[in-house]
Parts: C-alpha cells; structure tokens; sequence
C-alpha cells in the first residue's frame, strides 16, 4: 500500500472520534496512518500481529479466508466509513483472515498503542466498540441463517440487503464473484439469483454495479412464501 494524500475527513465523520476528549484526538490524529490500497491488494494478512485498527474512509473490503485448495471464503466486509478488526486487536492475537480491498480504497490505520490508549481511557470509544461487535454480530448471523436455511434467490436478496447502507438507489459496485462468495454460491447461481432479482422490480444491473430500486422489498424478499430451502444443498 502506498501513502495517502490529501488527509483523510474520515475522522471528521466518524462517531466514536466526536467523543473523544481534545489530547485524546490530537494523539488520534498524529499516529493514523493513511493508505491507499488497490483492487485485490491486502490491508492485512492473516497469521500477521493485529498492529492496527482499520477504517474505511473509500472503497470495499472483505475479510476472507483461502483454503489450501485456494478457494476462497468471505467472512464478512468493511465498508466506507466503517471501523473493523478490533475483535484481534482485543485479544491480542494474530489476525484469523486476510483483508482484502475489493475495489480501490483509501483505509486508516490506527496503531494498536492508541487503540489500547482509547481503551483504557475513553468509555464512549468502549462503547463504540461493543456495539460495532454486535452489529458485525447480527450481520455474521444472518449470513448464516441465509446460508443455511434460505434458497439462493433468497440468499443473495438478503446478503445485498446487509450491503448497502438501506435507501432506494444505492448502488454496490461488487464484482459477482465476491457476492457469490459471501452468498456461498456458485457465480453462475448468483447471476440468475440477481436477473430474478431485476425481474422482480427489486434491482437494476449494470456491468458490475447491482442499483438497488426496492430495499425494503428486497430485505423482506427472504419472507415470502417459498423463500425457505428444500432439502439437500443449493448449487
């Protein structure tokens, strides 16, 4: 990764940075560190020491896992403007995944010193990051319950659904591939899920851009009758 200029406003619009007190943020603001990442380019690998808390402020990352086979498997994503890999930085432990940009990103880094600092010191930046857990929680449980018990057309409608931010025409620039992964599909599976997707006024396709034109239908797709798995596994 190279540096990032012109700095970063991610700080600016950052909920948990709000909150800290004014030495507090000067000491945020002088050991962040700020990068550019390209596409398939790796913000963090996994077996490495979690040196770093990681924001968003452009782009998309998966977090992910490769098999000795080389097939991979992602775990979960960090979009723009959100924080993420603090569950290692708690435990001190080595990094369990890779994490990956999926298109070109800018990323901040936050060293591990300052990240224990704002631990021992800030009770707002604590509670930050229990609820940044129980979100990223819920998300990695309706992941499972789709991938378990949901059919495909299902399964991808509810994995968009935890994508995008919840509005009528947001878009999601994701090439089909990382979305098959996350849905535990087969591409091709996925690109029919999708065109019954647009058949159904849910979304509108554009090369590799999925524009969202009904979210709350699209949330509530996984609902409808039908939407339940029959028995046996779905390619």
């Amino acid at each position: 990764m190279k540096p990032a200029t012109p700095p970063t406003a991610l700080l600016d619009r950052t909920a948990w940075f709000a909150t800290l007190e004014p030495a507090q943020q000067a000491l945020v603001r002088a050991t962040l560190v700020e990068k550019e990442a390209a596409i398939g380019e790796c913000v963090a690998r996994v077996g490495e020491a979690a040196a770093h808390w990681i924001g968003v402020d452009s782009g998309f990352l998966q977090m992910s896992v490769t098999a000795a086979d080389g097939s991979e498997t992602t775990l979960h994503f960090l979009r723009e403007g959100e924080w993420g890999g603090e569950g290692s930085m708690l435990k001190r432990e080595q990094r369990r995944y890779d994490v990956i940009a999926v298109r070109a990103s800018r990323v901040c880094l936050l060293p591990a010193p300052t990240f224990e600092l704002l631990l021992a010191q800030s009770v707002p930046f604590n509670n930050f990051l229990l609820n940044n857990l129980n979100q990223r929680m819920g998300t990695v449980t309706a992941l499972l319950e789709a991938s378990r018990m949901l059919a495909p057309d299902m399964r991808v409608a509810r994995c968009l659904s935890l994508l995008v931010q919840g509005d009528d025409g947001d878009a999601l620039a994701l090439p089909q591939h990382q979305l098959a992964n996350l849905c535990g599909l087969s591409r091709q599976r996925t690109n029919m899920a999708l065109r019954a997707l647009r058949a159904d006024g849910l979304v509108q396709l554009d090369g590799p851009r999925i524009r969202i034109v009904d979210f709350a239908g699209l949330a509530s797709h996984g609902a409808k009758a039908g939407g339940r798995r029959k028995s046996g596994r779905a390619a």
